[in-house]
């Protein structure tokens, strides 16, 4: 009995240890793909942190590679021990079927050695691979801190505008007053500058150089409608106004009557430049009752008819609400 049960307790020993040579195969499996996975989380956070040199990066992989062949070579001792386990327990095996085989010729049965001791001799105990401990892992540079930015300062804040006064409406008179002195502003920078109506000034002393007067209506149209010209006559020269004589003027469309030519200053809507039309002579009537002596400033001689007249300055008219206004004489030359 007491050998059958030294021969179970050898081959229940026997199965042990190869299940344990398996569990120490797996359990180094795991360790090397343990230390791989860590080597390379390790190597991620080196590339990180040296912002992914090529000398960071080949640093890390020579490291991994002699972490894998550490391991490797630990795997093959693990082998190497499990396959001298083996053939330990086989010797075990043989010497207890010759201890039984003496038995049987002898017919007597020794005494069952305690298995607490010698069920398997202490020197083929094997002792249980001691696993490696893991190499502490290299320890990563803190990160720098960034450097703090200091808070900008708050704007100032600008005091609030102080609302303008509203500005009180203008009396009707201010009014007047107001488009009279812009009337004049206007007036004054077309004196100033180069005169505008020039080449009408040009064109209207070519006409008047051998104007033929039983031609004149032939004559006047070409130049007439070369300028858009407007067709004037005074209806009442002693008209008065506020007070004040203001000749009045109408719009004809017969130029055998017209005795005023007025011109649209460009640039300047309502305001017109005006010249005596050259088909009437510049009599005692014309100068009296045709507007002439309120329109143009003029050397007339009382009784006397010019044939020959030179405009220096035509006079600025206005058109508002459809009636017309001098704002300024114009100037003649006459000549018999």
């Amino acid at each position: 009995m007491e050998t059958e049960a030294a021969s179970a307790a050898v081959q229940t020993a026997g199965f042990i240890h190869p299940v344990m040579a398996d569990v120490m195969t797996i359990l180094s499996f795991v360790l090397v793909i343990a230390s791989v996975g860590i080597a390379s989380v390790a190597a991620y956070y080196a590339w990180r942190q040296t912002g992914g040199t090529v000398d960071a990066l080949e640093g890390s992989v020579a490291w991994l590679r002699k972490e894998a062949e550490r391991l490797s070579n630990e795997i093959k001792s693990a082998a190497a021990k499990d396959s001298m386990t083996a053939s330990e327990i086989t010797q075990l095996k043989e010497k207890i079927a010759q201890l039984e085989t003496a038995l049987a010729e002898g017919g007597g049965r020794p005494a069952a050695p305690s298995l607490a001791k010698e069920s398997v001799p202490e020197e083929t105990q094997v002792p249980e691979p001691e696993l490696s401990a893991p190499e502490p892992e290299q320890e990563l540079p803190a990160p720098e801190p960034e450097p703090e930015l200091p808070a900008p300062e708050p704007e100032p804040e600008l005091p609030a505008p102080e609302p303008e006064p509203e500005p009180e409406p203008a009396s009707e008179s201010e009014k007047h007053e107001e488009e009279d002195e812009d009337e004049d502003l206007d007036l004054d920078a077309l004196l100033e500058s180069k005169p505008i109506w020039q080449d009408l000034l040009d064109d209207y002393h070519a006409l008047c150089e051998n104007f033929d007067r039983t031609k004149g209506a032939e004559l006047c149209v070409p130049l007439i409608t070369k300028y858009g010209l407007h067709l004037l006559v005074c209806s009442d020269h002693a008209a008065v106004e506020n007070g004040k004589t203001m000749p009045k003027f109408e719009t004809v469309e017969d130029l055998n009557e017209a005795t005023f030519w007025a011109y649209d200053i460009p640039g300047q809507p309502g305001d017109f430049a005006v010249i005596p039309s050259p088909m009437f002579p510049y009599d005692q009537k014309m100068h009296d009752d045709g507007g002439m002596k309120e329109t143009f400033a003029t050397r007339y001689e009382a009784g006397k008819t010019y044939h020959h007249i030179t405009v220096d300055m035509p006079a600025l008219f206005t058109q508002r609400n459809e009636k017309w206004h001098i704002e300024q004489p114009g100037l003649l030359r006459l000549a018999e």
